[in-house]
């Protein structure tokens, strides 16, 4: 058994009184509540943020699907121009039409006026063999009124290329000064007066 002198003996050689230890295990546990504490607070804020981040990301969500409804919307201008093309591919058709009937009321005179006679069918290469070798694309008024019924021609300048074809093979062939040279001239002369009568009229 240890004396009491033996006691305050060891307390005095550490410096401590049992009654000091015991408050500096109670400091000790208040310090350790305190850190506890500041853990859980911080944790608490961590949390708030976390809250706070996940309540404003459904707004950002909103704008995404306003500017994905905002994008699904505008097709509606190709559209438009859509419509307008085909009203003008309409416009077009019904203008080439009526210019195509006008081809056929031309056609109609050149073939009944008096110097159309060397043009109305395709040259016979029996009766002129050398007619091949100096015109490479033939061309007659029959064939252009077999073209015009069919459809063939999809514009007025389609149709005006093959009558001056007509013509043009014709000045290649002949002389100016023989029968069919001074005929083609004579056709060509009336061909241009009745388009440009005809079509400043309409």
């Amino acid at each position: 058994m240890h004396s009491a002198s033996d006691v305050f003996s060891d307390t005095q050689a550490s410096g401590q009184s049992p009654r000091s230890k015991k408050l500096q295990n109670r400091g000790g546990k208040k310090s350790n509540e305190v850190k506890r504490s500041r853990k859980l607070s911080v944790a608490g804020d961590v949390s708030e943020d976390d809250a706070a981040s996940t309540s404003s990301t459904p707004k950002k969500a909103g704008k995404d699907s306003k500017k994905r409804k905002g994008e699904e919307s505008t097709p509606s201008a190709p559209a438009k121009q859509e419509n307008a093309v085909c009203v003008k591919k309409a416009k077009t058709a019904k203008d080439n039409a009526k210019d195509l009937a006008l081809c056929g009321v031309i056609l109609s005179e050149l073939e009944t006026h008096e110097d159309a006679w060397p043009f109305l069918l395709p040259v016979n290469l029996k009766l002129v063999p050398g007619y091949k070798k100096v015109i490479k694309k033939p061309m007659d008024f029959s064939t252009i009124r077999e073209k015009l019924g069919s459809n063939q021609y999809q514009n007025l300048e389609a149709f005006i290329v093959d009558v001056k074809l007509v013509f043009d093979n014709c000045e290649t062939f002949n002389e100016d000064d023989s029968e069919i040279g001074r005929a083609g001239h004579n056709m060509r002369r009336c061909f241009e007066r009745r388009w440009t009568e005809l079509f400043k009229a309409n």
